[in-house]
């Protein structure tokens, strides 16, 4: 029997076009997927299915539907700001990939006729989408004042400017090869000059493989200079921060009996794994980490049932970084294997960011005061949804009466109006009478609006 009770799992986006950011502002442009891009999140989704959802693995999730998916049993979130489409094809890849069309997703009706899904038994697994505008919990680091500080002081710093400084040399040497974009630390060349070596046949030829490794180095020190804070509960941390909140919800509930929760996938982009393993000082442990993932990467967080004597649940935490690349055990909190979950909820949850409201205290933004939209409704969200429902369904019952019988009240009246003729000469043509039906009122093309009192 596997001890694996249930996994968060966070995964990168798959390959797409070049993608560029604000340097200050880190405002996204617009980008699309390749089909490079969702094989590699659809191999992503197999290799999933086969350590999570195949019985006989050794992790297993212990009382997961593994044929056909329970969606009581299944969380899915997708990005949906910067990157957003190429976040939200990726999440139906790996969909795709970790609940592969069945024969078994299939009803019967009362008449006894057998339907199966399209496509030989295609799942169909909800998945909610997070706009920025509305949820700041995947996208916490755009239109907020203090992180743009906290960038405008990194590019300041004297670590910066000694990298910028060693760097001209090879800012100089690809100039040929970036076709006008500027070359300085603070524009990520990497992404362009990574495009175009994956699609470009002619500019694979002629790149010298040295180039890219050593822009992939100084895309590595900006970014993670830039989403990471010495403090966990610092600026620089803000897409860790409110990606906490997410984990320790679901880990709640997961932990919890009586909640079928099982499974958690939070699609997302590069920041928030960097400003994570920061948080969690998991990058003291692996210094590799302070680093863009790649594409593809994932981090698997197993809530685990411990051994006798030791009953408690704990915490194993496995990254891969693309799904070429081995897993590998990762440990927060300086620790050297599990962590029990009531330490790390301990030394965690106060960093994590919960509200709009505390995001924006944090970014020393404007502030509506509604909360995060709930990512796990209780049942007293529940029960209080009911009792508003109710309410508005009243509520709009009665503006309804009132709507009638205004309407009504105003026809009634409209009967009482006559049309007087313009010129003084047609007076004596005048008929007036009130009680024909509308609909045999004579019409005159002049006149004037009475009111009978």
């Amino acid at each position: 029997m596997s001890n694996v009770l249930g996994v968060i799992v966070i995964a990168r986006n798959g390959e797409r076009r070049e993608f560029t950011q604000d340097p200050k502002s880190y405002d996204p442009s617009l980008t699309d997927s390749t089909p490079l891009g969702v094989a590699d999140l659809h191999r992503l989704g197999e290799q999933l299915h086969a350590t999570y959802f195949t019985p006989g693995s050794s992790s297993f999730i212990s009382e997961i539907s593994g044929d056909v998916a329970d969606t009581e049993q299944i969380k899915v979130r997708a990005k949906a700001g910067g990157e957003g489409p190429v976040v939200f094809d990726s999440a139906i890849a790996l969909l795709q990939g970790l609940f592969p069309p069945n024969p078994k997703n299939k009803i019967t009706l009362a008449n006894g006729e057998v339907v199966t899904a399209p496509l030989g038994g295609y799942q169909y697994v909800p998945m909610e989408t997070v706009e920025p505008g509305n949820d700041r919990s995947m996208e916490p680091w755009t239109d907020c004042p203090n992180f743009q500080k906290h960038v405008a002081k990194f590019h300041d710093s004297d670590a910066f400017k000694d990298m910028e400084k060693e760097a001209q040399p090879f800012f100089k040497e690809i100039k040929d090869f970036v076709f006008g974009r500027p070359t300085t630390l603070e524009n990520i060349i990497h992404d362009f000059m990574h495009t175009q070596l994956t699609y470009n046949k002619t500019y694979a030829y002629r790149l010298p493989p040295s180039m890219i490794n050593q822009a992939r180095t100084l895309a590595n020190f900006h970014e993670d200079g830039v989403f990471s804070d010495p403090e966990a509960d610092g600026i620089g941390n803000i897409a860790g921060r409110t990606l906490l909140n997410t984990v320790l919800k679901s880990l709640g509930r997961i932990a919890f009996n009586d909640d079928p929760l099982q499974f958690m996938l939070v699609q997302t982009t590069y920041q928030p794994f960097i400003s994570f393993f920061h948080g969690t000082d998991m990058v003291k442990n692996d210094p590799e980490l302070k680093a863009i993932p790649n594409f593809g990467a994932a981090l698997a967080i197993e809530l685990r049932r411990g051994g006798p004597p030791d009953s408690r649940d704990f915490l194993r935490f496995k990254f891969q970084n693309g799904t070429k690349e081995e897993w590998k055990l990762v440990h927060p909190f300086g620790e050297k294997s599990d962590i029990a979950l009531t330490e790390f909820i301990y030394r965690a949850e106060g960093s994590a960011i919960t509200s709009n409201k505390q995001w924006a205290q944090v970014c020393g933004a404007s502030s509506s005061e509604a909360s995060f939209p709930s990512v796990f409704p209780t049942r007293e969200t529940i029960g209080r949804s009911t009792i508003q429902i109710a309410i508005g369904s009243m509520l709009f019952f009665l503006m309804f009466v009132l709507a009638a019988f205004v309407g009504r009240r105003l026809r009634q009246r409209k009967n009482k109006y006559v049309r007087l003729p313009a010129d003084e000469e047609d007076a004596e043509t005048l008929e007036v009478r009130t009680d024909l039906p509308k609909t045999t009122m004579p019409v005159m093309e002049k006149g004037r609006v009475v009111h009978f009192m």
